[in-house]
């Protein structure tokens, strides 16, 4: 199976992964980050998920090597492909900081509108509010998140 590790999603990341990995260095506007795919079942959830984003992502390089992510106007319309009737359009357009701890783990600051997924401490979730996280050398959280707001279960959503 593959191992799906902190989709952290202002979506930019997990989501439109072409788009951020293509932005990095690049300190212009956001651009667009439209794009469609499908997670397979038991990855996320029970069942299968098809994504289909539309928006725009952007990546801002920090001095010291951190970023800040952004998704103005990103939005995310899921559908659960098991049977292609329950569908739920989310607006993910937070933002997320990253910073490189000295132990090489990286700490992850959550602000607005985010879709996260840990298989160790969190399901698929939508984040609303402030949430800090660290994750190691494998992109896998090393405590649970922290902070203050909502955490609403996606796959609940869709069920």
């Amino acid at each position: 199976m593959r191992h799906i590790a902190v989709l952290v999603m202002s979506v930019v990341v997990a989501l439109s992964t072409a788009t951020a990995i293509a932005l990095v260095g690049a300190q212009g506007p956001p651009t667009n980050a439209d794009d469609t795919f499908e997670i397979p079942a038991g990855e996320l959830c029970e069942f299968g998920i098809h994504f289909d984003v539309s928006g725009k992502a952007g990546v801002i390089e920090l001095p010291g090597g951190g970023m800040i992510i952004t998704s103005p106007a990103l939005h995310a319309t899921l559908t659960n492909l098991a049977n292609e009737e329950n569908q739920v359009t989310l607006n993910i357009t937070g933002a997320f900081h990253n910073t490189t701890l000295e132990n090489g783990n990286v700490q992850t600051v959550y602000t607005g509108r985010n879709l996260f997924f840990d298989p160790r401490f969190e399901p698929f979730v939508l984040l609303i509010g402030k949430f800090t996280g660290v994750a190691d050398a494998s992109n896998m959280l090393v405590q649970p998140l922290e902070g203050n707001g909502q955490k609403i279960d996606v796959c609940g959503l869709l069920d």
